[in-house]
């Protein structure tokens, strides 16, 4: 009995997760054309998709630059931490938008101009996010392959690792990564 408790509970966690990807994803696509995006596209922010404490600032600073949209900055926030602010992962990456200390240091802005830089106050993180991705689409701009993939590739490999392989580098984990949040993300080509 106890197994089945098991069961009923993981396929619960995991019906709640694909549950919140299908918001996502067919919101995006729904709501597609409220907002300028990716490479020209015009891609929306699906109502729910972000917790609503998120919603503005990903609505904002999704709009930063041509490389990204409201949906891609969401989608990345997902796979990044799944939207908690407290994360932290094995490689030492922290906060909402997972930076590791010496890019924070680099590339982390006061987004709502307190005075701090905190990686985990997502109103410094999710604008952190936003402006790291533009400046590492900048960077890979010349690499081979699609730009929004490689920029993705980017921030999880590095962007020497981008320009070093012309485009997604060989690496599991990147490569998943790519693909995870590109699935979480509708492309309205």
């Amino acid at each position: 009995m106890t197994v089945r408790k098991g069961w009923v509970v993981a396929s619960a966690v995991a019906g709640g997760g694909v549950s919140f990807v299908m918001v996502l994803v067919v919101g995006t696509y729904l709501a597609a054309g409220s907002l300028g995006g990716a490479a020209g596209r015009a891609v929306g922010l699906a109502k729910g998709a972000v917790p609503a404490a998120y919603q503005d600032l990903v609505a904002k600073w999704g709009t930063l630059c041509p490389a990204i949209n409201p949906a891609l900055l969401a989608a990345q926030l997902y796979q990044e931490s799944g939207f908690n602010p407290n994360a932290k992962s094995p490689a030492a990456a922290e906060g909402i938008a997972q930076f590791i200390p010496g890019t924070w240091a680099t590339h982390g802005i006061d987004g709502n101009g307190d005075g701090v830089r905190s990686v985990w106050d997502p109103q410094d993180a999710i604008p952190s996010a936003a402006s790291y991705d533009c400046k590492l689409a900048s960077y890979v701009k010349d690499a081979p392959g699609d730009p929004t993939h490689n920029m993705l590739a980017a921030y999880n490999a590095g962007a020497y690792a981008v320009i070093k392989y012309g485009g997604v580098p060989p690496y599991r984990e990147t490569q998943n990564y790519v693909s995870r949040v590109t699935s979480t993300w509708k492309d309205l080509r």
